[in-house]
């Protein structure tokens, strides 16, 4: 809409970015209070095994998030490219070929997965004690991956225009259903696991819905009607040059998950669990980091696309001073009170303190990780994904897996938990080198034409 096309194109630029990240910030922060509820709900039943069951699984909903991440990062960015350089039409038929593509991958993902789930669990790191729940979670999430998928890319296509606000609004009424869906099954109907993993796909879908009521009538630039549905060779093989860095970290991370699960678990299913609750209180900080930089990214699309790189520069480095100064508030909160925020969540004195010493060890990174997303989002967003998919590649396969099985090797516990905050500091330096001459260029193209 034409208040959204003015923000991005003459705002000031500090009031653009905190517009757009603070609806982002809020969506991500009602994410996070979903995963700490049902986290929390399922905590209640005592069951540590449980607990651990829903930690498995996340490394295929991790999955199911990178392909999502293709059109809605993809996509998203490649139609604020297009609405930047005025072909608004070309950038409706992006739109309405992200979302169909989204839906068809989910429809294969849930088919191809089926007759393959004991594979999966094995693969996942499923012990003989959770194997049961994760079986039941994981079996629901794969049969509604044509659900979950679509509610992803959806957000981020309304992103790409500005429209954070009611990416925000289906974000915030699916997580409000499934925080409601998860009391009454686990809590009221004692349906355990599996409430809460029907709790999460019908949640999705009430977003789902809404996403797509207001593509029919909310008057948006962008369509996602069925004669819009005109892919290219061009058109796909940009999104997903453009999306793969953002979906290679995200899948990468899944994998990444499932080699700490296993070599969390050889800890026995108390520290499984201590890593399920670490990752939930973690993803605070992660998510509102995410949240700004979702913000940023339809401003950075759209300035690179109009060639107005003084105003990338500085919402770069808006956004940075934002996400740096989350992660140390964050930070600061787990060293202080990180015993308390764990004991919310289960009664179990092993789990407790392991919990704590792995929050520890993972949250100095914090504002280290801010820096090195926003490098890749800024990548992507100027349709550069070749230094984005390096930095991706690098952080997690170059460094963080030899990282995680040297330290654990050479230093047990202590040397796995500090393996990721680790990872981070050489990448911090490439992005600084990487920001630098790619700034400097375009500086230069638009100082000179």
């Amino acid at each position: 809409m034409k208040k959204n096309i003015a923000l991005l194109e003459n705002a000031p630029v500090g009031q653009a970015i905190f517009y757009l990240a603070l609806p982002s910030v809020f969506a991500m922060m009602v994410q996070v209070i979903y995963g700490l509820t049902d986290t929390f709900f399922i905590g209640q039943t005592g069951d540590p095994n449980l607990v651990a069951s829903i930690s498995l699984v996340l490394p295929f909903a991790m999955m199911l998030q990178a392909i999502g991440n293709i059109f809605a990062f993809g996509g998203g960015a490649y139609i604020s490219q297009m609405l930047g350089a005025k072909k608004r039409e070309y950038a409706r038929q992006i739109c309405a070929s992200s979302f169909y593509l989204s839906v068809l991958m989910g429809i294969l993902l849930a088919i191809i997965c089926q007759p393959f789930l004991d594979i999966i669990l094995y693969l996942l790191g499923t012990s003989k004690a959770t194997w049961i729940g994760t079986y039941t979670y994981l079996s629901i999430l794969v049969t509604c991956s044509f659900i979950q998928i679509p509610q992803i890319v959806l957000a981020g296509l309304l992103r790409s225009e500005g429209a954070t606000k009611h990416a925000m609004y289906g974000i915030l009424i699916g997580t409000t259903s499934n925080i409601i869906l998860d009391y009454l099954f686990i809590m009221c109907f004692n349906w355990g696991i599996s409430g809460a993993a029907w709790a999460t796909v019908l949640g999705n879908l009430a977003g789902v819905c809404y996403y797509l009521l207001y593509f029919m009538f909310s008057g948006t630039l962008l369509s996602i009607h069925w004669n819009n549905f005109q892919p290219t060779k061009e058109m796909i093989k940009n999104i997903i040059e453009i999306g793969l860095p953002v979906a290679i970290n995200t899948l990468i991370m899944s994998v990444s998950h499932i080699l700490t699960n296993n070599v969390a678990i050889s800890y026995g299913e108390n520290t499984m669990a201590a890593s399920g609750i670490m990752g939930r209180l973690l993803a605070i900080g992660v998510f509102l980091q995410m949240g700004i930089a979702q913000g940023f990214q339809p401003f950075a699309g759209y300035s690179y696309g109009a060639k107005h790189f003084s105003r990338l520069k500085k919402a770069f480095f808006v956004a940075l001073g934002m996400s740096v100064l989350v992660g140390i508030v964050i930070a600061s909160t787990f060293f202080g009170f990180g015993k308390n925020l764990v004991g919310l969540f289960i009664n179990n004195d092993e789990v407790i303190s392991k919990a704590v010493v792995m929050i520890n060890a993972f949250a100095w990174g914090l504002p280290l990780f801010a820096f090195n997303f926003l490098t890749g989002i800024t990548f992507q967003s100027a349709g550069r994904p070749r230094q984005a998919l390096v930095l991706v590649l690098l952080r997690q396969l170059g460094l963080f897996l030899p990282m995680l099985y040297g330290l654990n090797y050479l230093f047990g516990f202590k040397g796995f938990i500090f393996a990721q905050p680790l990872s981070d500091i050489p990448i911090g330096i490439l992005s600084l080198i990487l920001l630098h001459g790619f700034f400097k260029k375009c500086l230069k193209q638009e100082k000179f034409g």
